[in-house]
């Protein structure tokens, strides 16, 4: 393995352990500054870059977000989030005692026809630290 290869593979190595170790749905940027305290010679687009790459491999969950900065989640099991329309945070939803339609994507195929390639659902609210 060439001296690049291995950096790259190090790096991903470094970012993946990071976003796992960060229970908050962290932006890019959190990410990066995080990660600046103990690596200060990685760049923030090679953490743009490696959180892309891990994000379209399935290792992490991209939450795109349209009113800011995507946020990236360790968890990639099927579940929901919910985005604080005031500061932004991004959290988990749990929804066990909730029904859920067993195989949406097959209920989404049925009824309009098309074949689901992949979808999330994002609600938003007021998180308890904003509302208090």
């Amino acid at each position: 393995m060439s001296g690049a290869a291995q950096r790259n593979t190090m790096q991903k190595s470094i970012v993946l352990e990071t976003v796992r170790s960060m229970h908050d749905h962290p932006t890019a940027d959190m990410v990066y500054d995080d990660l600046h305290n103990n690596y200060p010679t990685i760049s923030k687009a090679t953490v743009y870059r490696i959180l892309g790459q891990l994000s379209a491999n399935g290792e992490i969950r991209k939450i795109s977000v349209t009113s800011g900065a995507d946020h990236y989640d360790f968890n990639i099991s099927h579940h929901y989030h919910i985005i604080c329309m005031k500061c932004g945070a991004v959290a988990d939803v749990v929804m066990d005692s909730i029904p859920q339609v067993e195989e949406p994507a097959e209920y989404i195929s049925d009824s309009c026809g098309y074949t689901v390639c992949g979808g999330t659902v994002l609600f938003s609210g007021i998180c308890p630290h904003c509302r208090g």
